[in-house]
C-alpha cells in the first residue's frame, strides 16, 4: 500500500478541521456544574447553545403529556403545553433553554437544591413554598382527576366512597391530586416513580385502579390504543385547581428577574397565548 505523505498546508488544514469538529461536539453539552449536562441519577439535560450562565434557563421536565411530551427521551425533541409556554417565556426573556429530565420527586429535589431554575405543573403547597417562588398567576385553573380501570372488570365508581373497595390504587409518587384523596390514609395507594408505569401495571393486573389527571390519561389512551381496554370512572374530581410555574429560590433568576418572569407570564395569559395552546392540545388528544 502506498504511503500517504501530507505537506505542511494539508497538515494545517486537517488540524483546523479536527479542532473545529472537537469544538462543535463540546458545544452540544453543558458543563456539569452549569446544568447536570451528563446522564447522571436518571437525569439528562439537553441544552440550547451555550451562553453566559445567567442566560441559561434550566427547566425540569418529567413525563406528563400533554403538558410535557418527550421527557423520557429529550433527544427526540420536547413538546407539549408547558414546554411551548416555557419556550415562549425563554424567547421573550432572551434565555437559552435547557431541559433537565427527572422523575417528579427528583425534580422537586433539584428545585430544592437549585440545580434547576424552573418547574411547571406544580400545585402551590406550603412545604414547596419554602424552596420555590411560585409565579403570581396560575397558567391552569382546573385539572380534573378521575380513576381508571380495566373495562373487563366493569367496576362502578360513582362516588368518592367507592374508592374504599380497592386494595391497590396506583398513584404517582410525590404527586398531589386533591386534598381529600391525598390525605386519606384509608385508601391503599401504590406509588410509582413515573406516570408512564401506571397503565402497564393496570393492564398486567398489578393494580386495581389508578388515579389520573384526565388530560394526561386521555393522551395515553389516545396514543397507546387503550380505548378498548381502559374505562374511566363516572366519579371525576373537577373543582378549581390552580397550577403554577415556579422558580427555585436558589436560582440566579431570583435576583432581579423574578418580576420579568411574572410580567411575561401575565402577558401570555392576557394575550390568549396560553389558552390557545391548552385548547389545541386538549382537542388533539380528547
Amino acid at each position: 500500500m502506498p504511503r500517504l505523505v501530507l505537506n505542511n498546508k494539508t497538515r494545517l488544514f486537517v488540524f483546523i478541521m479536527l479542532l473545529f469538529c472537537l469544538l462543535s461536539a463540546c458545544s452540544s453539552f453543558l458543563p456539569e456544574n452549569q446544568a447536570d449536562s451528563q446522564i447522571k441519577n436518571g437525569e439528562l439535560s439537553m441544552p440550547s447553545p451555550i451562553g453566559a450562565q445567567e442566560s441559561l434557563l434550566r427547566y425540569a421536565v418529567f413525563p406528563a403529556p400533554p403538558y410535557m411530551i418527550g421527557a423520557n427521551d429529550p433527544q427526540a425533541g420536547m413538546s407539549g403545553i408547558d414546554v411551548e409556554i416555557v419556550q415562549e417565556i425563554a424567547r421573550r426573556l432572551q434565555l437559552n433553554l435547557v431541559y433537565v429530565s427527572c422523575t417528579w420527586e427528583r425534580c422537586l429535589e433539584l428545585m430544592k437544591n437549585g440545580k434547576v431554575d424552573l418547574l411547571s405543573s406544580a400545585y402551590k403547597k406550603a412545604d414547596r413554598e419554602e424552596y420555590m417562588a411560585f409565579l403570581d398567576q396560575p397558567y391552569l385553573d382546573r385539572l380534573p382527576i378521575a380513576f381508571y380501570y380495566l373495562k373487563d372488570n366493569n367496576y362502578q365508581i360513582k362516588s368518592y366512597e367507592d374508592l374504599y373497595r380497592f386494595k391497590r390504587v396506583g398513584v404517582l409518587q410525590g404527586a398531589s391530586y386533591f386534598d381529600r384523596f391525598d390525605t386519606d390514609e384509608h385508601i391503599n395507594k401504590v406509588e410509582v416513580s413515573s406516570q408512564d408505569q401506571l397503565f402497564p401495571m393496570l393492564l398486567a393486573g398489578r393494580l386495581d385502579i389508578i388515579a389520573g389527571y384526565t388530560p394526561t390519561e386521555n393522551y395515553h389512551i389516545y396514543t397507546e390504543g387503550y380505548s378498548d381496554k381502559i374505562k374511566r370512572s363516572f366519579f371525576v374530581y373537577h373543582d378549581d385547581s390552580s397550577i403554577f410555574m415556579a422558580i427555585s429560590k436558589k436560582s440566579l433568576f431570583m435576583t432581579g428577574r423574578l418580576d420579568d418572569f411574572n410580567r411575561i407570564n401575565n402577558d401570555l395569559l392576557k394575550e390568549g397565548f396560553i389558552k390557545g395552546i391548552i385548547n389545541a392540545y386538549y382537542a388533539r388528544y380528547h
